[in-house]
């Protein structure tokens, strides 16, 4: 039996969404380091545990080009790394950047401004990230959708493990 599907994001004030993301964003990383755990030698996963979830997908991607994968396996990975990259950047803002709500240009949308703490006015650098709450929604959906994806495509190591009490 599978696991219950991740649930989108219901809807929330900004901060639960914010909350939310971050959780499942953990759920992904945990999976990815489950896995790894399971493919590389003791010594080396020591060493990317330790590491930022960047280097860990980065020793994914190596595997899954080394590995021995049908072709369309090998594909559907690769567009899976591919639709990781935009959320895992949303995660580095909000986890590491200055987030302040404002209003959007037409005065009346909430918007989350999202910059690194390098730009303490972070308005108009080119790095900062403005987000709507529809924005964070669906890239909400789309984690949601890419830790299912890690589940069939790599295994759902977590529910699968044996686990007793």
């Amino acid at each position: 039996m599978q696991p219950p599907k991740t649930p989108p994001l219901p809807t929330l004030d900004w901060s639960s969404a914010i909350g939310l993301f971050i959780i499942n964003f953990g759920t992904l990383d945990l999976l990815a380091q489950d896995f790894l755990q399971s493919i590389l030698p003791p010594d080396e996963f020591t060493r990317f545990r330790d590491r930022c979830f960047h280097d860990r997908i980065t020793r994914l991607k190596e595997h899954v080009t080394a590995a021995d994968y049908p072709p369309e396996k090998k594909q559907a990975m690769a567009q899976f790394f591919a639709r990781l990259e935009p959320v895992r950047e949303l995660r580095n803002h909000i986890a590491h950047g200055l987030l302040r709500i404002g209003l959007a240009e037409d005065l009346k949308t909430p918007v989350l401004t999202l910059s690194l703490p390098r730009h303490l006015d972070g308005s108009n650098s080119p790095d900062t990230r403005h987000l709507t709450y529809q924005e964070l929604s669906t890239a909400s959906t789309a984690l949601a959708d890419l830790i299912e994806d890690f589940k069939n495509l790599f295994g759902n190591w977590v529910v699968d493990a044996d686990i007793r009490f």
